[in-house]
């Protein structure tokens, strides 16, 4: 990682690579963040082509603004094996977390999504402990926050196993986007 926030280099797992998303993943993100059922517990619905652009670009902005200390990555995840784009990450600890709080500079929030064709083979789990060590070994993280909406157990069982346990409640009244569903901030403290 250059000291700048730069480009973060490429993680490769058993199974995954994991790469800085760029311009050219919208068809493959397409495919998932447009499928109401991979988004069904995410902060928005199914989204249409030309808004999984626009947020492609807001991605690809916001890591370029990126510096030593706030930082926003979208990572794709890609199968070693075929190449293909299954699913998506993103590691940041900016200054406006998409929860009530500020997170300080020596945390990070974590976020995934795969394609549904993709959920129950563990890929989820080695995608998300990739990015989880990356922010402890590359970004210097003390902790790592990870939200969940509460009936979305796929996802908590995903972060429990890796260690990440209940940090804090946000009741279906204190959603932010519009899901009306109750949530819980998952946290995971880096190991000394």
């Amino acid at each position: 990682m250059a000291p700048d926030g730069g480009t973060p280099a490429t993680i490769s797992t058993e199974r995954l690579i994991l790469r800085p998303l760029t311009a050219d993943d919208d068809g493959a993100v397409l495919r998932f963040r447009g499928n109401p059922d991979a988004v069904r517990y995410l902060s928005h619905e199914a989204l249409s082509a030309d808004a999984n652009s626009a947020r492609s670009r807001k991605v690809l902005a916001a890591a370029a603004a990126s510096t030593a200390e706030w930082f926003n990555f979208g990572w794709a995840i890609q199968l070693r094996a075929s190449g293909d784009v299954i699913g998506d990450g993103r590691t940041w600890n900016s200054e406006d977390p998409p929860v009530p709080g500020r997170i300080p500079a020596h945390a990070a929030n974590l976020g995934y999504i795969l394609h549904p064709d993709h959920h129950g083979l563990g890929l989820g789990r080695e995608a998300a402990g990739a990015l989880a060590e990356w922010l402890f070994t590359a970004r210097g993280s003390r902790t790592v926050f990870a939200g969940v909406y509460e009936p979305n157990l796929p996802s908590r069982r995903l972060l429990e196993s890796l260690g990440f346990r209940p940090d804090r409640y946000f009741t279906a009244a204190e959603d932010t986007a519009g899901k009306k569903l109750p949530s819980w901030r998952y946290r995971l403290d880096r190991p000394d």
